[in-house]
């Protein structure tokens, strides 16, 4: 079946007023502010994924060891990745202080500011849409938010412990 025809199938299967098709179209919507903040900062698509990566745990940082893992590829590639995003001044690798033999990867502090300023606009933009409505519909969407945030993510579990193995260079190449 090809793409278009996958589409058309999917958009019969569900209302276009539908919540689920809804959530899919805002899931879209949010690539294309991840295309478009990765393409401001000069990232390709992998290095911006590294990025959002070492961002969201920077409370407990990654290795480049931690991070081929997450993105699916090889140490050896996630070192070259990890190096180009240092030299172009987005992260810094810094030793450990509980294992001065280990290596994390941090996001430099102007890379921080710069995609905190990039999605401030955004940021407050949502936050003007949540105050629009009531205390119980906040309720509500968030009780949706949150359940639909769970689902997806036991979806998510599923596909990648049922996957096939495959090359973890490929995505290297991106």
């Amino acid at each position: 079946m090809d793409l278009e025809a996958a589409e058309r199938l999917e958009r019969s299967r569900v209302d276009a007023d539908a919540l689920s098709w809804l959530l899919r179209m805002n899931h879209l919507t949010a690539e294309e502010v991840d295309r478009a903040l990765g393409t401001r900062m000069g990232l390709r698509p992998l290095d911006y994924e590294a990025m959002g990566a070492i961002l969201d745990s920077e409370s407990s940082p990654l290795g480049p060891v931690e991070l081929g893992h997450r993105l699916g590829i090889s140490t050896g590639s996630a070192t070259e990745l990890v190096d180009r995003l240092e030299r172009a001044g987005h992260v810094v690798r810094e030793r450990s202080a509980q294992d001065r033999r280990r290596v994390l990867v941090t996001p430099h502090p102007n890379t921080v500011r710069r995609v905190i300023g990039e999605l401030s606009p955004l940021l407050a933009d949502l936050d003007d849409l949540a105050t629009s409505f009531t205390a119980e519909e906040q309720d509500v969407i968030g009780r949706y938010l949150r359940a639909a945030t769970e689902v997806i993510a036991r979806h998510a579990e599923r596909m990648a412990s049922d996957a096939p193995g495959e090359n973890s260079d490929a995505r290297a190449s991106n």
